[in-house]
């Protein structure tokens, strides 16, 4: 039995999925925020003093990665919950014991799921002691399932707050300097975020990436001319060299005749 809400830990190096995920367990009283970290291996020395019962864990990150992490933490280890914006990485995470997997962006009904999982388990095991007893390959199917059904939307931080961009408003993005310019229909914003993220967080099917510089919706091209495409905004952008058998593929697969 639960005697008091779980104590969690962040390792997230994405601030702005750090931030969300902090604003989630805050939002559900069952839950106790007692560290964040966006550095894993500051984590790895610095957890087993703070004993938390769960550990949201991001898998993609510099030196070490969630699933080194993982393989390398003092067993029994925390529960732990799994985020990344490539759902490609997270079988492994199962196959550790992993008990959820979130794919970024996370929405909160897919976030309460995962809270709901975690009571299970440590209700189940009377600890947050590792369990093997899950199954990789169903839960895996399901959880990539659920997220891809409900992601609509990524949430980017402008001007010092967190705002919710539906896909469909995204005409295209633009990379300035460690910065990126997201186009909107009648607008755009301006968020501290790599080109390389934006691309993983994104869904591949409606998105792609024409260069070094830009990222477009593809319902928003509207002719493919040479080495350049016209969006629905009249925006022409030049295809980097690197990327035209890729995009003229892509494109060319919506064509009929």
């Amino acid at each position: 039995m639960m005697t008091g809400p779980l104590r969690c830990a962040i390792i997230e190096d994405e601030p702005l999925a750090q931030e969300l995920l902090e604003k989630y367990i805050r939002r559900v009283p069952s839950l106790e925020l007692i560290a964040t970290f966006d550095d894993a291996i500051d984590a790895f020395e610095q957890l087993p003093a703070i004993q938390p019962d769960v550990i949201f864990l991001d898998i993609n990150m510099p030196e070490m990665t969630g699933l080194e992490f993982l393989q390398a933490y003092p067993t029994p280890h925390p529960l732990v919950v799994m985020t990344t914006a490539n759902p490609h990485h997270a079988l492994d995470g199962f196959d550790l014991g992993v008990v959820d997997y979130l794919l970024k962006p996370i929405a909160f009904d897919r976030f309460l799921k995962a809270v709901g999982r975690l009571k299970e388990r440590f209700q189940g095991t009377g600890s947050a002691k590792r369990s093997t007893s899950i199954n990789a390959d169903e839960t895996f199917q399901s959880a990539v399932s659920e997220n891809t059904r409900s992601a609509t939307f990524i949430y980017l931080k402008t001007d010092k707050k967190l705002e919710q961009i539906q896909y469909d408003d995204i005409v295209f993005a633009e990379a300035l300097g460690d910065y990126i310019k997201v186009f909107l229909p009648n607008r755009f914003v301006v968020t501290h975020l790599t080109m390389t993220k934006l691309n993983d967080a994104l869904p591949k099917d409606r998105f792609l990436r024409i260069n070094r510089s830009y990222i477009i919706q593809l319902r928003h091209v509207k002719t493919l001319d040479g080495n350049s495409v016209i969006l629905s905004t009249g925006d022409n952008l030049v295809i980097g060299p690197n990327y035209r058998d890729v995009v003229k593929e892509r494109i060319r697969q919506e064509q009929i005749g």
